[in-house]
C-alpha cells in the first residue's frame, strides 16, 4: 500500500487523493480494463469461424467475462469449436482407420473430398456471421445449442 506524499498516512494504490488530508496523489494507477472491451459481438463471431485458427478466439470468447451472457457469440464459439474437432476427426483420426480397410484405394480421394467441404463450410459460416446471420449446422448446430443453454 503506498503512502500520501503530503501527511503519509496509507493511501489506497488507486485512490487518487488523501483521505486524511485530501491532496492529490501523484500516481494514482487507471482502473484495468478487459482487452475485449471494445469488441462488437459482429467481430467476435466472424474471429470464430477463420478456417482452422478460429479455435483460438473460440475458447479466449468462451472464456472471457465479455461474452459469458451473450448467447449469439457463444453459440458461434461452441459451433466453430465442434467444426475443429470434426477437422480433427477427418485430419488425423480418419486416414488410420480407412487404411486398415483392405482393398479400399479411394481412401485419400474420400478424405480430401470431407476436408473441402468442412472448409468450405467455414468460408460459409465466415460469410454468414461477417452479415450476422446465424446459421445453424446439421449436428454440430445442435450440440453447440446445447452445449450454448448449458453454460447459462
Amino acid at each position: 500500500m503506498p503512502f500520501c506524499t503530503n501527511c503519509g498516512a496509507t493511501v489506497e494504490s488507486s485512490a487518487a487523493f488523501c483521505a486524511n488530508c485530501g491532496v492529490p496523489q501523484p500516481h494514482s494507477i487507471p482502473p484495468a480494463s478487459e482487452f475485449l472491451e471494445g469488441m462488437s459481438d459482429r467481430t467476435a463471431s466472424i474471429l470464430c469461424y477463420i478456417p482452422v485458427f478460429g479455435v483460438i478466439p473460440a475458447i479466449v470468447f468462451l472464456a472471457s467475462r465479455k461474452f459469458r451472457a451473450n448467447v449469439k457469440v457463444r453459440f458461434n464459439a461452441f459451433q466453430a469449436l465442434y467444426l475443429f474437432v470434426a477437422w480433427l476427426i477427418v485430419s488425423s483420426a480418419m486416414p488410420v482407420f480407412l487404411l486398415g480397410i483392405p482393398g479400399w484405394g479411394l481412401e485419400h480421394a474420400f478424405i480430401g473430398a470431407l476436408k473441402l467441404m468442412i472448409f468450405i463450410c467455414w468460408i460459409y459460416m465466415l460469410i454468414k456471421a461477417s452479415h450476422q446471420e446465424q446459421v445453424r449446422l446439421p449436428l454440430i448446430g445442435d450440440l453447440a445449442a446445447r452445449s450454448t443453454m448449458e453454460q447459462l
